[in-house]
């Protein structure tokens, strides 16, 4: 999304082009296979849920085809995570990669080390336990 001449100008596809994200399924899909997806446009050009959704569909609160919705949605079925984890800026990223951008953030700290040194917060372990679990061997699972 940039700003030009007053005004916030959506960069998507056409709603008829066959490689558009048309709904959530397809989204959390996309995500899964290539990992991780910033929510708007960036110095990646085509890189980004905007640039692969069709730039009518947002804020619509049509939940079957807006992407501001889908973001919602998406990350509330806990196979993908939605954040800021793009300099700030929102995005998603699979489970798959979810440790490696968590362990990039860290500065080498495993997360736990990390919580008892002080260094995340109560509300971070939270989301942490939330998403990390373990199987019946006690292993953890992402």
């Amino acid at each position: 999304m940039e700003h030009e001449n007053g005004i916030w100008v959506m960069r998507g596809l056409p709603r008829n082009h066959p490689k558009r994200i048309r709904n959530y399924k397809q989204l959390v899909e996309r995500v899964e296979e290539i990992g991780f997806l910033p929510l708007f446009a960036n110095e990646v050009v085509g890189f980004s849920v905007e640039e692969m959704t069709a730039s009518v569909d947002w804020w619509t609160g049509d939940r079957t085809v807006d992407p501001w919705e889908w973001r919602e949605i998406a990350a509330r079925e806990h196979r993908i995570a939605y954040g800021k984890f793009f300099g700030g800026k929102a995005g998603f990223i699979s489970l798959d990669w979810l440790p490696v951008f968590a362990n990039y953030r860290r500065d080498g700290y495993d997360f736990d080390a990390r919580y008892e040194d002080g260094l995340a917060s109560h509300r971070e372990k939270l989301i942490m336990d939330y998403y990390i679990g373990e199987d019946a061997n006690g292993d953890t699972v992402w």
